[in-house]
């Protein structure tokens, strides 16, 4: 069987992140039997030493303007709601993700990451919970099935790990969500379930020089497009 390995940067602050990841696995689950994917998640901060914030007051900061800022919320709310996600911006905060991103580091293993990131996800985007708080980070560790003495071990300032991560996004694009496959093509932004099925199949068996879309819903340390 062929096989991809895609390498995934995303933030949890990123609007777009979480709609791209789902449409990655609904296009893994349709190539089911077709190319085997394994997939590496990888940290990416928007905010870099920001204090966290009121997340639509952030938006209104990157835009502008009110009305830019309703418009982005306004089409994630809709394209997230089409993905089963649900998106309460009134709750939501932004800022520097340093110890999400560490705690989600301090998993073992893939399978245990990518829990814990649908895990941050859910309570930052959709339940309100404040992952810039070590408190709730803790909380939701324990909810994902870490042991007292692996959260009693938790570092929540793994920044020179981080700052790797985004040394090796940086080197392919500006922003994330960010897929780059087999390393030799990428991905940019919250592209349709269709377009990574394409890109999925196309690296399977042939590495084409790039796969960037232009006009996937990304966002970068200056602000987000629709």
């Amino acid at each position: 069987m062929k096989t991809v390995r895609v390498d995934l940067w995303s933030d949890f602050v990123c609007p777009w992140c979480w709609i791209a990841k789902r449409r990655l696995e609904k296009a893994i689950e349709r190539l089911s039997g077709e190319v085997q994917v394994t997939v590496t998640n990888h940290a990416y901060r928007l905010a870099r030493g920001m204090e966290p914030m009121d997340f639509a007051s952030a938006l209104k900061m990157k835009f502008g303007n009110e009305r830019q800022a309703q418009q982005m919320m306004d089409a994630v709310a809709t394209h997230g709601a089409m993905e089963g996600l649900t998106y309460n911006f009134g709750t939501m905060r932004f800022g520097d993700t340093r110890a999400a991103h560490s705690l989600v580091k301090s998993a073992g293993t893939e399978a245990e990451r990518n829990k814990m990131i649908e895990a941050l996800s859910l309570a930052s985007i959709t339940n309100g919970q404040d992952i810039f708080d070590h408190e709730v980070l803790r909380g939701i560790a324990a909810q994902v099935g870490m042991s007292v003495e692996q959260i009693a071990g938790i570092d929540f300032n793994r920044v020179h790990e981080i700052e790797q991560d985004e040394g090796r996004a940086n080197s392919v694009a500006n922003g994330v969500p960010l897929f780059v496959l087999n390393d030799k093509a990428y991905v940019s932004g919250a592209q349709p379930v269709e377009a990574f099925v394409s890109a999925l199949r196309q690296t399977a068996i042939e590495a084409p020089a790039s796969l960037n879309a232009e006009d996937g819903a990304s966002c970068g340390i200056d602000g987000c497009r629709i």
